[in-house]
């Protein structure tokens, strides 16, 4: 049976390297599901991760009754990784806190499955002490990090915080998966 992951996709311009990841992995033989934040539907559709994954993507924690209930716990049961690509600043903040407001938060928090995160923001946000602070607790409790690189940046600077390349992001996941 193919190993299933889980692609958790939040409100970040590099959303739609999503697509990219769901492609590599399908062609690898995985099962992919998307869940997305509240704000990822700002920067890709839900309609193009279902055409790529052919599964519907999960939006939010009480879809309509032809999805099983409670879908964060069906979720979290299926995923032999859940990987979070693009990482905001929000959602890791989120996730060290224990914060559980949408789907992807409570999914991660009833995960057994390893948590890969990739984050993607403006250098200035991923340097902020706080949210190092929080990667370095979520480290520390077994999450797995796969760092932001130098880069052209939304914002227009440059810095540390464009998303690592999808190659590496499916490499880390790879491992993970193999571990």
């Amino acid at each position: 049976m193919a190993k299933s992951i889980l692609l958790g996709v939040t409100g970040s311009i590099a959303g739609y390297k999503a697509c990219d990841l769901v492609n590599i992995f399908r062609k690898k033989g995985y099962s992919v599901r998307c869940v997305m934040s509240r704000d990822a539907k700002w920067f890709i559709t839900p309609l193009t991760l279902e055409t790529l994954t052919g599964k519907k993507v999960i939006k939010k924690m009480f879809p309509l009754q032809e999805e099983r209930d409670p879908v964060h716990i069906s979720l979290a049961d299926e995923a032999d990784l859940i990987l979070i690509a693009p990482a905001t600043a929000d959602i890791i903040s989120k996730i060290a806190g224990g914060i559980c407001d949408e789907i992807l938060t409570c999914t991660v928090c009833a995960a057994t499955s390893p948590v890969l995160i990739a984050p993607a923001m403006n250098d200035r946000m991923f340097n902020n002490p706080i949210i190092q602070d929080n990667i370095k607790y979520l480290r520390d409790k077994g999450y797995h990090f796969i760092d932001p690189v130098r880069g052209h940046l939304a914002c227009g600077y440059e810095g540390v915080g464009h998303l690592a390349p999808v190659e590496k992001i499916v490499d880390e996941a790879e491992k993970i998966l193999k571990a």
